[in-house]
């Protein structure tokens, strides 16, 4: 699939995690299905609640309206069979100042999706800056703090050697990486943390070590606390779509009143089939363009 409302080439600079989003990449729910590669995936396979393709692919096109309506432009993936959580573009890799890196997955069921992204930027003329080829490292790990600050947990999905493979590649670049030590049970970094505004982000108390917090308050960072209950529900996966404006999901309502209350416009599609399975609107979008 290509984009119907850009023409040419993408531009792919991403200097942080909060700017205007201009262009993102996608991957429709084609073969999407249980994995159980995370605590809320487990938790919503042993009580019984599986994922209903069709209705997936209904709410993902709510996703792709809210983003459209946003004035997002959209570019794809295309979905293959056998790599059911493709529709999770976030994971392979994060947008830098010097492009995409791509990284590596930790767990077999995921292997390869890497090569899919990789395909669809050669198609779109996008030229990533490094591969991570030891340890993992992924997406839903990794936050630009700011031009020069890339921050990658290291939890369930990726590790201290994926992420001193990042900091290698991103030295010479000009950005520096810096890991975020936090338990298995939280899967992501962008459960536990979310950049909403320049400085600004939501965050689980319990799960964030307190030097992150620290680090984070002495830059006069504003942090709103996410009650731990919306948490375990993918409460703090939201994505910054910049200009003061957030995109959630519909089923969110308790985070959707604190972004409002702060004076957030909300985005809110229907997203329960990824959700529960621990995916939310970050998990579901690869940044290619951000404004500065």
């Amino acid at each position: 699939m290509t984009s119907s409302t850009t023409g040419g080439a993408p531009l792919v600079r991403q200097f942080n995690s909060h700017g205007s989003l201009k262009k993102v990449l996608l991957c429709p729910p084609g073969y999407y299905e249980e994995l159980t590669i995370s605590e809320i995936a487990q938790r919503s396979v042993e009580a019984g609640d599986k994922v209903d393709l069709p209705l997936a692919r209904t709410m993902h096109a709510e996703l792709v309206d809210a983003l459209v309506s946003a004035g997002v432009s959209i570019f794809w993936e295309e979905a293959q069979p056998e790599h059911h959580w493709q529709v999770y573009t976030r994971d392979f890799g994060v947008n830098t100042p010097a492009g995409p890196l791509i990284g590596k997955f930790r767990y077999e069921a995921r292997w390869g999706d890497e090569e899919y992204a990789i395909s669809a930027f050669d198609g779109l003329g996008i030229q990533t800056c490094g591969r991570v080829t030891r340890g993992a490292v992924e997406g839903g790990d990794s936050w630009m703090l700011d031009e020069k600050t890339l921050v990658i947990g290291a939890g369930n999905r990726s590790t201290i050697p994926g992420i001193e493979n990042a900091a290698e590649i991103m030295k010479p670049l000009g950005v520096d990486v810096m890991p975020v030590e936090f338990l298995a049970k939280w899967n992501h970094l962008d459960m536990i943390f979310s950049v909403i505004a320049e400085r600004a982000c939501l965050y689980c108390r319990e799960g964030l070590p307190e030097e992150f917090v620290a680090y984070l308050r002495h830059r006069d960072w504003r942090l709103i606390e996410v009650p731990l209950d919306e948490v375990m529900k993918t409460g703090c996966n939201v994505l910054a779509l910049g200009d003061a404006r957030i995109l959630s999901f519909a089923e969110n309502g308790i985070v959707n009143r604190m972004l409002e209350a702060e004076g957030f416009t909300v985005y809110a599609p229907h997203l329960r089939e990824f959700t529960k399975m621990g995916g939310g609107p970050h998990c579901l979008t690869f940044e290619i363009q951000r404004d500065r």
